[in-house]
């Protein structure tokens, strides 16, 4: 049932308008886990990066606390092709999904991730 869920919520997802601003959608945070003035810094990071690459639209940040379930917001950022992003927050990353792998981006802290697809 939660696998066609998911088939649908994609579905929708792709009827939708893609966004013609830069904007960064953040999951998995509340206030008191990380200073403002961090998470700051880690989406001007990953602005800085979507422009210099003249990426225009929306992307998603997630803070991963490990084995969470992100496929609803993985499938969706797949079909909308927007890049996905995860800011791992204990010591691995939560799995990602059958043909998906987090590769390790360029930001200092070494934890951050982006989400990559592979065709077979």
């Amino acid at each position: 049932m939660r696998k066609l869920k998911n088939i649908i919520s994609g579905l929708l997802a792709i009827l939708q308008p893609k966004s013609e601003k830069l904007e960064v959608e953040t999951y998995g945070l509340t206030d008191s886990q990380f200073s403002p003035e961090k998470t700051e810094e880690i989406v001007g990071w990953l602005l800085k990066v979507l422009i210099k690459t003249g990426y225009i639209g929306k992307s998603y940040l997630v803070f991963d606390h490990g084995n969470e379930d992100w496929e609803d917001l993985m499938l969706k950022a797949i079909l909308r092709e927007e890049p996905m992003f995860l800011y791992r927050l204990n010591n691995r990353p939560s799995p990602s999904n059958t043909g998906c792998h987090w590769y390790l981006t360029e930001h200092p802290s070494l934890r951050l991730y982006k989400l990559h697809f592979e065709v077979n």
